[in-house]
């Protein structure tokens, strides 16, 4: 009985062998993430529960081809980290009007002379800093709509304000729909005018400032590519960290309160060596709610509507690439520029506003090379003001009397950087002048005299 018992079992277990062996493998399923370098690949599990079989081991046999089943095709998230750290030495030969402890230098602070005739702010000034260091991740997903899912969340270590130097802000959170000629985007990035095919290269972290616009802002964003070369770019932004100055300080609330996005068109022409565009923004904000105080309290509805026009330009040849970039706009606070608004009325009490005007642009050529690569920035601003008799000015730079409103602005910065590997060193010489005389009732300014700031920079760059 114990002998007939084991051929039976014998029997019984190579059917059970035999009929696995006939039927086809099934894909493992993987539940931890796959890092493949600084990419981690992180499978998306399905939520019916699978039950791996026992994978059949190829034939030894030299003649034969192993065979097996092709694995399931399963849609993975791809996870990259990616930044740099940073460090900045600066010297400035005078006093400046800046930000985060003078890691971004707009121009030269006026003169302001004591009893004795000396000049209190022509004193140099040192610093070392590690704030605009940063992180962030992109991000791939499986696509939805039939369009294909990306996204970048990304911070530095500038902080959200002077008073909060080192403190972490908020750069990017960016999500795109790519489909074959439409991208749709939601979240927090460029401002279009800030255009990332086309910027300033310098050494310094100011990217051009104040002769560039500057801004990063919540924002939808539709691009259409209407062929292989030429694409529209239409927007609705919002304001966060960039604001209008205003009342109030600087502050979003002045955009808010005309329930009126920030609006902006861009058609622009995208090839290998060359690109173009032409731009259009428009922006109205309402600088305050009311007027008076007590039993003359009064609502105020007066806005201020302001828009820029924006062309660029860049060539690139086979040692050189050459940028350049002219705005004629107003009202252009909120991205770091000279300028803002007038405010007019009677007996002090403010009833209307306009903007400010300026037409801003920069030019650049820089080098090509892997290994060592020079340039040179060059821009101008000038401040075209508005209408007369204006009773208060609010903005940067601008006043409606006495000395302290900027004519103009002009910057040159020669620059040479040194790159191995991933480690690139800096260095730049940044000349700035800016054009300080009387301001008269309609922001213009004149008895101009210039006063300038030299700025030497040297920067290590380590990205990963």
């Amino acid at each position: 009985m114990n002998a007939f018992s084991n051929r039976l079992l014998w029997a019984g277990a190579i059917t059970l062998a035999s009929a696995s062996l006939m039927q086809p493998a099934q894909a493992q399923t993987n539940t931890g993430p796959q890092a493949t370098g600084n990419t981690t690949m992180i499978p998306m599990t399905s939520s019916v529960a699978s039950t791996p079989s026992a994978t059949v081991p190829a034939t030894t046999s030299p003649t034969s081809t192993p065979t097996s089943a092709k694995p399931a095709e399963t849609p993975v998230f791809s996870v990259k980290f990616t930044g740099f750290v940073r460090n900045d030495v600066s010297w400035d030969s005078r006093q400046t009007v800046n930000l985060r402890e003078a890691s971004v230098d707009l121009w030269a602070k006026d003169k302001q002379l004591d009893m004795n005739g000396n000049d209190i702010n022509a004193v140099p000034n040192l610093n070392m800093l590690g704030i605009n260091s940063r992180l962030g991740v992109t991000f791939n997903g499986p696509d939805a709509w039939g369009a294909k899912t990306s996204g970048l969340l990304e911070m530095e270590w500038f902080g959200p304000s002077d008073a909060a130097v080192g403190g972490v802000r908020l750069r990017h959170a960016w999500a795109k729909l790519d489909w074959a000629k439409t991208q749709l985007a939601f979240g927090q990035f460029w401002h279009p005018l800030f255009v990332t095919d086309c910027f300033p290269g310098v050494v310094n972290f100011n990217t051009g400032i104040p002769f560039q616009p500057f801004n990063r802002s919540p924002q939808v964003r539709l691009t259409k590519h209407l062929n292989a070369d030429w694409h529209l770019i239409v927007a609705a932004i919002a304001q966060r960290d960039f604001t209008n100055s205003g009342i109030n300080g600087s502050s979003s609330e002045y955009l808010r309160n005309t329930s009126v996005p920030n609006l902006h068109a861009q058609l622009q022409l995208k090839r290998e060596k060359v690109l173009a565009g032409i731009a259009f923004d428009y922006k109205v904000i309402r600088p305050r709610l009311s007027v008076g105080s007590g039993t003359t309290l009064q609502e105020l509805n007066a806005t201020v509507g302001s828009t820029a026009i924006m062309g660029y330009l860049k060539v690139i040849s086979s040692r050189t690439t050459f940028k350049a970039e002219i705005v004629s706009g107003s009202n252009l606070t909120d991205h770091v520029m000279l300028g803002g608004f007038l405010a007019y009325g009677t007996n002090g009490i403010e009833s209307s506003y306009k903007p400010v005007k300026i037409t801003s642009m920069w030019a650049e050529i820089h080098g090509n090379g892997k290994k060592v690569v020079p340039g040179l920035f060059v821009g101008y601003c000038k401040n075209a003001g508005n209408d007369p008799n204006a009773i208060a000015a609010y903005g940067r730079g601008i006043g409606i009397t006495g000395r302290g409103g900027i004519d103009n602005l002009m910057r040159i910065a020669p620059r040479i950087e040194f790159i191995a590997g991933k480690f690139k060193l800096g260095t730049e010489y940044e000349y700035t002048a800016a054009g300080y005389g009387t301001s008269t009732s309609d922001a213009r300014v004149t008895s101009v005299e210039t006063i300038s700031n030299s700025r030497l920079l040297l920067t290590t760059t380590f990205a990963f």
